[in-house]
């Protein structure tokens, strides 16, 4: 069952930007909030896509109705709807319920506004459209003739100012991660209550730090990384070394010698802990060589990390030491 996890890997690297953006927008998102209350990331961009979806035409007077209220279809409408605020602000007015955050802290749902040099306009941030994040997406509604849409800003914020809702409640979860850590008991779950709202990954993925532990999301599937494991994730550069996980962690099984610990699969290794040895990663050939001999299960725990030794690499579990080297493969020596 193991090495069909680790099939998903291809499956996961393989999903275009545009799945990224379908299951951002589409999964489900915070609990619907009060007029003017606060309101997480989540719920500001179901309500901004509602308009895009329904091809909303722009307009400065009037108001578009649907399940989220009656406001002005124009662009400081349009995001006093995404905000859920009593009324209809305009780009003057908006500055009043929001405050200026640096450009590098941009999140969804906050806004670029400006009314200045012959511009009077507001949009929504998405994210970025380039690594060196000079090009924002955003969704807006921008003149007559045209209906609110998401797009790219190729020419940069052109002296927008990036700012955010005083309401917005940035530790809300949305989106995949919304649906895991509801799904894993909310507040109740092993990860507790939110210390910091999502945020991206070092790989093109996001993530949100809990308490106790994360839940990091990939286009495909969203999960979670606690305790020891976390730890051990962290201290060897993260998904930039691992990968994204494939899995949420699991019990492993009884060891020769009795012990019992925990076990998690990512796209490049599999971290195995047990309170005994700690928590170690097994990877590349010593992992095949680990996999077939029959797992924990017949080897014992991973009591060190893949080592140097002179020609190739070595490990040591509970039972035995795997040996590689390029000329003669993989071989195991008793402890």
């Amino acid at each position: 069952m193991r090495s069909l996890i680790l099939q998903r890997v291809t499956r996961a690297m393989a999903l275009t930007l545009a799945a990224l953006v379908t299951l951002v927008t589409l999964a489900p998102t915070a609990s619907a909030s009060d007029t003017d209350g606060p309101i997480g990331r989540g719920e500001v961009m179901d309500r901004a896509w509602s308009w895009i979806a329904e091809r909303v035409p722009y307009s400065q007077s009037g108001c578009h109705r649907n399940q989220f209220g009656c406001y002005r279809p124009d662009c400081s409408g349009y995001v006093s709807m995404a905000w859920h605020l009593g009324s209809s602000l305009t780009t003057w007015s908006l500055w009043n319920v929001t405050s200026e955050i640096p450009a590098g802290d941009l999140q969804p749902g906050d806004a670029l506004l400006r009314d200045s040099g012959g511009t009077d306009h507001v949009a929504l941030f998405v994210r970025w459209a380039d690594a060196a994040h000079t090009q924002p997406v955003v969704r807006e509604t921008y003149d007559f003739g045209h209906v609110p849409e998401e797009r790219v800003w190729g020419d940069g914020l052109r002296g927008f100012s990036p700012r955010r809702y005083h309401r917005l409640d940035d530790l809300m979860p949305y989106g995949a991660i919304r649906v895991k850590y509801d799904g894993m008991g909310g507040l109740g779950s092993t990860l507790g209550p939110p210390i910091t709202g999502e945020r991206d990954a070092l790989m093109g993925g996001r993530f949100q730090q809990f308490r106790n532990g994360i839940i990091i999301w990939h286009p495909d599937e969203a999960y979670a990384i606690h305790g020891d494991i976390l730890n051990k994730f962290w201290a060897t550069d993260a998904e930039r070394r691992w990968g994204f996980p494939t899995m949420d962690e699991a019990e492993a099984a009884q060891a020769p010698n009795g012990t019992r610990g925990r076990y998690q699969f990512f796209e490049k290794g599999l971290f195995l802990w047990s309170p005994q040895t700690g928590a170690h990663t097994v990877h590349g050939e010593i992992y095949k060589a680990f996999h077939a001999a029959g797992h924990e299960a017949a080897l014992g725990y991973a009591v060190t990390d893949e080592m140097d030794e002179p020609g190739g690499k070595v490990q040591k579990f509970q039972k035995v030491t795997i040996h590689w080297s390029p000329a003669k493969g993989t071989w195991t020596t008793d402890n």
